[in-house]
Order: structure tokens, then sequence, then C-alpha cells
């Protein structure tokens, strides 16, 4: 039995948490449900809330871990993207990841030049496996 990532992101993230449920299930895999406040006035307890309401939703009888990165205490100086703590989260964690599980969210031309890709960065780091989930 392995763990699976979860990045629980913005938009969509609770239908990439449901098919992340159904592969644990099927694959006698745990959940690592992780998520990076990207959003200021997104509260850590909300998500929280949210992600374990999914879970119950969806009947999830599988070990889940949930981490939720609030970036607080952060500097300016030290400020770290999301982007490098998702994929710091998935690099430098204790244990290895069967799979990355997220969401893939299509952008016009000029978003995808203008934002960030969190799927982009995860993709380069070439150290786990990425399943993406149309949303």
């Amino acid at each position: 039995m392995g763990t699976i990532f979860v990045a629980y992101g913005a938009e969509g993230r609770e239908s990439v948490l449901e098919f992340a449920v159904e592969r644990a299930t099927d694959g006698g895999h745990g959940l690592y449900v992780y998520h990076t406040k990207d959003i200021a006035d997104e509260e850590a307890a909300a998500v929280r809330t949210e992600i374990e309401s999914v879970l119950e939703r969806v009947g999830a009888e599988v070990p889940v871990e949930i981490t939720v990165e609030t970036g607080k205490g952060e500097s300016d100086q030290t400020n770290v993207s999301a982007q490098k703590r998702l994929t710091d989260a998935i690099v430098d964690a204790d244990r290895e990841f069967v799979y990355v599980v997220m969401g893939d969210v299509e952008h016009s031309a000029v978003e995808s030049f203008v934002l960030p890709s969190m799927t982009e960065a995860v993709l380069e780091t070439r150290e786990v496996p990425v399943l993406l989930v149309p949303v």
C-alpha cells in the first residue's frame, strides 16, 4: 500500500478529490491531501472542513492525512510561492508517493503566459508520476 498525493487546488478541487478517493480505494492506497493557500480570504479551517465534507460525502474508507499550508509567518524577503510550496511538499516529503493527482485547468494563451502554472511546476519535478483530472 502506498500513498497518493492529492493537490487540492482551486477550480474543480472537489471533483479532483473524489477521483483520488476512487483511485485510492481501487488500489488500496492512502491519501495525502495538500492545499497551499492561494486566495487571501480563504481560511485554513474552512478548507479543512471542506475536504472532510467531501471525504464524508463520498464515503472514503482509506487512510487520509490532510495538510493545509498557509504560508503565514513568511516575510516578504522569504516569501515562497505556492508553486514552490507544492513541489517541495511532493519532493521533500518523508515518504514516497505512488503518484500525484491534481486538476488540469485550461487557460487561454494570455492567461498561460501571465499566470503561473501549478501543473507545469509539478510536471517539471519529474519526481513522481502525475494524473491530471480535467476540471
